[in-house]
């Protein structure tokens, strides 16, 4: 079984010399074996990166042209989120290239690489939930210093009808609301994109541990 030929040579690198045919041996099973979830999450991570560019560059266009540029903040912030994914999409992307490659040290870094993945994935969840209060507390400074008119409808700024203490509340709830339901979004998300499959390579790893 090639779960049992796996922890054979798990052990004899852990015990032995290292010889470079037990690495490789060793690292082209766990890539044979684990190949489906990094690969997947590959592809995930590629086609997430172009529908937000996909998104985001419309937008930040749209809002650099209309409105006589009265807007154009609004269309730095975009382009400032897609330049922060960009980042993020180039760490994860090489962290999970490093994961497939079939030369490497297989057993002194697999675990360590999976647990630089989860944080890396923990980033995203907490990242993608904090956007959505910092969002609404820009938008309401947006309303309150470039549209002035809109003071009396819908309670998104203090008047005269409409009290500060009033509208603070409203504005908090909104938030929490909002929040709370974008975090068990991004979380169902990102373990459809992402945690399943480094479940999958956990369960490798701790079935490699087994004796």
């Amino acid at each position: 079984m090639e779960l049992d030929n796996l922890k054979e040579i798990w052990n004899d690198v852990g015990n032995k010399p290292v010889h470079q045919n037990n690495n490789e041996q060793l690292a082209l099973m766990l890539n044979k074996s684990s190949q489906s979830p990094i690969a997947k999450m590959k592809r995930n991570l590629l086609w997430e990166f172009i529908a937000v560019a996909v998104l985001f560059i419309p937008i930040a266009i749209y809002y650099f042209m209309a409105f006589n540029g009265k807007f154009s903040v609004i269309a730095w912030v975009y382009i400032s989120m897609l330049l922060l994914f960009a980042v993020y999409f180039y760490y994860k992307n090489k962290l999970l290239g490093q994961m497939q490659c079939t030369a490497c040290m297989v057993k002194p870094n697999l675990e360590k690489q999976v647990t630089t993945l989860q944080r890396y994935v923990r980033l995203y969840l907490i990242a993608g939930t904090l956007m959505v209060p910092l969002l609404l507390i820009w938008l309401w400074f947006i309303l309150f210093s470039k549209l002035p008119s809109i003071q009396n409808s819908f309670h998104f700024l203090p008047s005269s009808s409409t009290p500060l203490l009033k509208t603070g509340i409203f504005w908090v709830i909104v938030i929490i609301i909002f929040t709370v339901l974008m975090y068990y979004m991004n979380k169902w998300y990102i373990y459809k994109l992402y945690g399943r499959h480094i479940k999958r390579l956990q369960e490798i790893v701790s079935e490699m541990n087994d004796e």
